[in-house]
């Protein structure tokens, strides 16, 4: 491999972020460097905010390619939504873009000449050429009225073009000299200055293209696909814009059937009940309403100042479920145990004395105790009775407020 595909130079597209005395430029050879924020990194880059981490990235060369290691695990490349992943690497393609925190980073393989300045390009011109230069504004004259110069030399004919008047401004047909080039010495066809023109002010360069593997993702979905990783807080592994439409609509439908079962539990205020009073309902999940008019009041015109934000009022609600799942088992538990010490042999027995009357067996008599539960057992289950259900429920009750009250930091 020859030196010029030996040499890696990354170039700052968006230099008005560095400070005066970074290097816009760097050029790695085949033993590699790091880039990053420490003295001890081959290419400083400090940002004001530090994004850049010491050692964020390293170059090295494998297999006679170039490749970039991501040492910090937040090195993004070609418009890529997530990172290239820790310690993972990939190989350096001519124009791949590279994201090192605020810096936008084009990678070419080879050495970059830089332009010459006016100064530099006359400086290393002859004194004997300048005077030469200086002195044929005669003959440039004579060179551009000659049709054989404007065939071999089309730019001749483009300036001539742009200094002389259109055809459609002259009114006078003139006769023009017929010049037929001639084929032995001119090998170019002949060049038309009216039919051959171009646009001047805008040229069409040709760009440098990606990967032609990675299929960047542009537009609007790169637009939505930014916050919402940042509001993820993990960047997602996606590989083009069809995921990623993929990917939007799924989250979609997850946040319709999110509020949608948020709305049902919490359309009874007493399995879901906020101990703490309020004089007015601030968060738009328990105010009431359908689907439709819960999104707009979320996300969209109908949000309230007064009124929780989206992440804030689905929280309080998860919490409130959370809550409402621990005192429950508590109050269960709290009902069952009374329940189980109201039928416990010491409690029936003392109940089963005081209904014995005068004449009836007492409790030396066999079996007295186990026709008093008989009876006791049908009275409890008849339809004229419901201190069963009285019983549990009122001692579910108490348990249940007591719980929430305590979960909710009010006792």
């Amino acid at each position: 491999m020859d030196d010029f595909n030996q040499q890696l130079s990354l170039v700052v597209l968006n230099s008005e972020q560095l400070d005066g005395s970074q290097q816009v430029q760097y050029r790695f050879d085949e033993m590699g460097g790091t880039l990053g924020s420490s003295e001890q990194d081959d290419w400083q880059l400090r940002d004001r905010l530090g994004a850049v981490m010491p050692a964020h990235a390293r170059v090295e060369l494998n297999d006679g390619r170039f490749c970039l290691c991501d040492l910090s695990g937040q090195t993004y490349i070609n418009g890529a939504t997530s990172p290239i992943g820790r310690a993972r690497k990939v190989h350096l393609e001519q124009g791949d873009e590279l994201v090192v925190g605020p810096f936008r980073l084009r990678a070419y393989l080879g050495a970059i000449s830089p332009e010459q300045s006016l100064q530099q390009v006359l400086g290393n011109r002859p004194t004997e050429q300048l005077d030469e230069w200086l002195a044929s504004d005669h003959h440039h004259t004579q060179t551009l009225d000659d049709p054989r110069a404007l065939a071999v030399d089309p730019l001749l004919a483009l300036q001539q073009e742009r200094a002389a008047p259109g055809p459609l401004m002259d009114t006078q047909p003139q006769a023009q000299p017929h010049f037929q080039p001639d084929m032995d010495t001119v090998s170019l066809a002949p060049f038309s200055a009216v039919e051959n023109t171009m646009n001047q002010e805008f040229l069409d360069m040709p760009a440098i293209e990606n990967h032609p593997d990675f299929q960047p993702l542009e537009g609007v979905d790169h637009v939505a696909l930014t916050p919402l990783m940042r509001g993820l807080g993990q960047p997602l592994q996606l590989q083009d814009t069809r995921q990623a439409h993929d990917m939007l609509e799924e989250m979609g439908k997850t946040v319709r059937a999110m509020v949608e079962g948020l709305l049902q539990l919490q359309s009874d205020q007493a399995a879901l009940a906020d101990k703490h009073l309020r004089p007015i309902e601030d968060n738009p999940l328990r105010l009431g309403l359908d689907y439709d008019e819960t999104l707009a009041v979320l996300f969209a015109e109908q949000k309230s100042p007064v009124h929780l934000s989206a992440p804030a009022a689905v929280a309080e609600s998860l919490h409130n479920v959370r809550i409402h799942h621990v005192a429950n088992q508590q109050a269960i538990s709290a009902a069952l145990d009374s329940i189980l010490q109201a039928f416990s042999p010491e409690a029936l027995l003392g109940r089963f004395e005081q209904y014995r009357r005068s004449g009836a067996p007492g409790m030396a008599d066999e079996g007295w105790a186990w026709n008093m539960y008989q009876h006791y057992y049908r009275e409890l289950t008849s339809a004229r009775q419901q201190g069963f259900d009285k019983l549990f429920h009122q001692v579910y009750a108490q348990a249940y407020d007591q719980a929430v009250r305590q979960q909710q930091g009010l006792i």
